[in-house]
């Protein structure tokens, strides 16, 4: 049986996709998104985060701009850099703008995958 605790689908990307992300009151800073549903996602950064920080994650997928509120709540070092798991603070209407957004990610993903 499966221990998978997710409550939502996640998209892992074959090629990260850029994003930014900001701790309040400071600079923010390009990453790099590794894999994302609609109550988190995971990016790489060079920079030193803290675990339980508040942050602002900003990012395009397919045409769409999100800037969504979150806490990082899983970090590993992986010389030279930091893999960070983000869980998302947001209200109904943007998670599912974003779950509707990852879904059609994903069928167009397999789409091109057959059609390959």
């Amino acid at each position: 049986m499966s221990d998978n605790r997710r409550e939502f689908f996640r998209v892992s990307f074959v090629r990260a996709i850029s994003g930014k992300v900001a701790i309040p009151e400071k600079e923010e800073v390009f990453v790099d998104i590794v894999n994302l549903s609609a109550g988190g996602l995971v990016f790489t950064a060079s920079l030193d985060f803290a675990l339980h920080e508040k942050v602002f994650c900003n990012f395009v997928l397919l045409d769409e701009e999100f800037l969504l509120e979150g806490r990082i709540v899983r970090k590993l070092e992986k010389d030279p850099y930091f893999e960070y798991g983000v869980q998302f603070v947001i209200d109904q209407s943007t998670s599912s703008k974003l779950f509707q957004q990852l879904n059609t990610y994903q069928i167009r993903k397999r789409r091109s995958m057959l059609n390959d």
